[in-house]
């Protein structure tokens, strides 16, 4: 390994680096952001996103633009923490739930109804002393 060029061991301090951050960024923020949300946000997040659609144009499209591109960098980073360590399928679950785009209740229904993810999920909110999440039944998903 010694005998690589500069930049392939620049890239890989590089990666590792990343590595060390994501992993600690996702220790500290995924529990406090899954700690915040109500128990009843996989019920109620429907409503509050057509409510949010209703508002002016302008402030829509800002929310839109802004939620868009913090759900893209959450969904990307849950990627990377796949192969690297962190939470992954946490991270991008916080991602899509933040993304406006096609395809995205049928991605969150197919996550949120994992036993395992919805076991995570509570026991990060059992640590926190909040209730746990409600989920809604298979067939009435509406996320």
């Amino acid at each position: 390994m010694t005998d690589l060029p500069i930049s392939y061991s620049t890239l890989f301090q590089g990666l590792g680096l990343l590595s060390v951050i994501t992993f600690l960024v996702s220790l500290l923020l995924i529990p406090f952001l899954v700690s915040r949300a109500s128990a009843d946000y996989f019920l109620v997040h429907a409503t509050i996103v057509e409510q949010r659609h209703k508002r002016h144009p302008a402030v829509a499209l800002c929310i839109k633009i802004i939620r868009n591109v913090l759900g893209s960098l959450l969904c990307l980073a849950g990627f990377l923490m796949l192969f690297l360590p962190g939470q992954g399928v946490l991270t991008i679950l916080i991602g899509i739930s933040l993304l406006d785009v096609p395809g995205r209740k049928k991605m969150l229904n197919t996550l949120i109804h994992r036993p395992s993810l919805q076991h995570a999920l509570n026991w990060m909110r059992r640590k926190t002393g909040q209730a746990p999440f409600r989920f809604p039944a298979k067939e009435d998903a509406t996320f």
